[in-house]
């Protein structure tokens, strides 16, 4: 610790005599009041005990004198009540308030006049009756009227109150004085033997620093602190040492650690590329297994027409067969001929309609089997697409039976994945298929689209069985299914919610209730951005 560190900003000393300084001060002037104010009492007081007494002395000569009317010494005993420093005027009136004999003198000056004359009054007036006694009883000769000068009290108690007043500031001084001496022995000069100890610790080596005990202080609190402050840095420097050998213990674990963090992510990393290569080929296994599923209905879809064509041929060959045959023999009659040949042409159209109406099966299946197998980007009419769609997944929605209703403007083009779209809404379809009718319900499926600015919003609605609100959130993770033992892979919604957020750029919302089915809301871009994925 540098020295300048030792400076502290607010001294404990500084504090306890500014304190100490303050109530003494206070303490001193709270006294000097009550002992000022009882003065006051008295000085105020005085006056009318020197007054009386000089009465007592001048009423039975002042009597004499102006009973014997004897001027010149009521002078005399005038101008010796003058004497009296306080008295300021004397006189002696006869009854007719006529003034028989008077002296006086001014009114001192001095600094303290104003203040004197506001506590005490400029003068006071006294007035005593001169009788003498006749054997009528007693007869008024006269009044000795007398006026006091307060400022000759008033001074001495001014002067004697700032003594006071002195006095105490100086005994709080010397108090002072002597408690900061004191405070400093006891208390400040120990306290800073223990400060600059701790400051002479090294800070390297603190655990084994111990504090030095001012001499003369083991028992009091400077002692008492400095013995616990040596425990505390005793169990300061067993706690160090032993957080040195857990330190040392942790870096060796965790050197081991860090090899073996490596290792696992390593690991880690292959088990990640593993997985999201079998989450890859179950992807595309899930495509493969809907594509044959399709190929399957297709094909028995298509056996339908196929076997009617095959028929229609064989009636059409015995007619032409017999046409020939009846022709050659000449036994060929016109009502055999119009018979043959309107047999003919049942036949032929027969064949026409079947063989068309497979051919129509293969178109479709072929469209859409490209499309769910390519991810090519392209322009495309939105309706003929799902469309085509809806006619080849017919195997299926049979067996429902359902026919999902398209409601799609014809001109509804967009420039995006047509063979994600269709993914998309196979599953949704084949989802609905497996897991939302029951035998009660007269099925319905409803896929309506439209445009909105640069969207094509796409609502898929059924009115299946719903799912339930426990169940709403887990429905897109994979491999998560309700029927897991009839089937189900767990993966069609989870694709489609993948198909549209990274494929097609776009948002999926979602909404059920229990027994009124499910809701799908997409918001796809009408154009694929370059980054929203696909390629051209």
């Amino acid at each position: 610790m540098q020295p300048g560190s030792l400076q502290v900003g607010r001294s404990l000393s500084a504090k306890l005599i500014r304190s100490t300084l303050l109530l003494a001060c206070l303490l001193g002037l709270v006294i000097s009041l009550i002992q000022i104010g009882m003065d006051l009492r008295r000085t105020e007081r005085q006056p009318d005990q020197d007054m009386a007494a000089l009465i007592s002395l001048t009423r039975e000569p002042a009597t004499a004198i102006l009973f014997s009317l004897d001027h010149d010494l009521a002078e005399e005993l005038l101008s010796g009540t003058l004497k009296q420093p306080a008295i300021s005027s004397s006189r002696i009136m006869l009854p007719e308030s006529e003034v028989f004999a008077s002296r006086e003198r001014p009114l001192a000056e001095g600094r303290l006049r104003a203040f004197s004359d506001w506590l005490l009054g400029a003068v006071r007036h006294y007035s005593w009756p001169l009788k003498s006694s006749v054997d009528a009883g007693e007869e008024l000769l006269g009044t000795l009227e007398v006026e006091v000068d307060t400022y000759h009290y008033g001074q001495v108690f001014l002067e004697r109150s700032m003594i006071i007043v002195a006095s105490t500031l100086f005994y709080a001084l010397l108090l002072s004085a002597g408690l900061l001496l004191v405070f400093h022995l006891q208390v400040s000069r120990p306290l800073i033997s223990v400060i600059r100890s701790i400051a002479g610790v090294d800070v390297e080596q603190a655990e084994k620093a111990r504090l030095h005990e001012p001499a003369g202080h083991a028992d009091s609190e400077i002692g008492l602190l400095v013995r616990l402050t040596n425990q505390h840095l005793q169990a300061i420097g067993d706690t160090l040492e032993q957080l040195r050998l857990a330190e040392a213990g942790l870096k060796r674990y965790m050197d081991e650690l860090e090899s073996k963090v490596a290792e696992r992510t390593h690991e880690l990393s292959e088990s990640v590329s593993q997985l999201q290569t079998a989450q890859n080929q179950l992807i595309e296994s899930e495509k493969l297994a809907a594509l044959g599923g399709l190929v399957a209905g297709v094909a028995h879809e298509v056996n339908t027409p196929l076997g009617i064509a095959v028929t229609a041929s064989s009636v059409l060959s015995e007619a032409l067969e017999e046409l020939s045959s009846q022709f050659a023999a000449q036994t060929l009659s016109s009502s055999s001929f119009q018979q043959l040949l309107e047999q003919a042409v049942d036949s032929n159209v027969m064949l026409f309609n079947n063989i068309k109406r497979a051919a129509k099966l293969i178109s479709d299946f072929k469209q859409t089997a490209v499309d769910q197998v390519s991810e090519a980007r392209s322009d495309f009419l939105v309706y003929q697409v799902l469309g085509a769609l809806i006619a080849s997944l017919h195997p299926e929605t049979r067996k429902v039976p359902v026919e999902p209703l398209l409601i799609c403007p014809e001109d509804l083009q967009m420039n995006s994945l047509p063979g994600v779209l269709t993914q998309v809404v196979a599953n949704l379809i084949m989802n609905s298929v497996r897991h939302a009718f029951a035998a009660d319900i007269r099925a319905e499926i409803t896929i309506s689209l439209q445009a909105q600015g640069d969207q094509v919003i796409l609502d898929y609605r059924d009115n299946g069985v719903g799912v339930s609100q426990s169940l709403q959130e887990r429905i897109f993770e994979p491999f998560f299914t309700t029927k897991r033992g009839s089937g189900g892979s767990g993966l069609g919604l989870n694709i489609v919610y993948n198909l549209v957020t990274r494929k097609l750029g776009g948002r999926l919302e979602f909404f059920s209730q229990p027994g009124e089915g499910v809701h799908f809301i997409l918001h796809i871009p009408r154009e694929l951005t370059h980054n929203s994925g696909g390629q051209r």
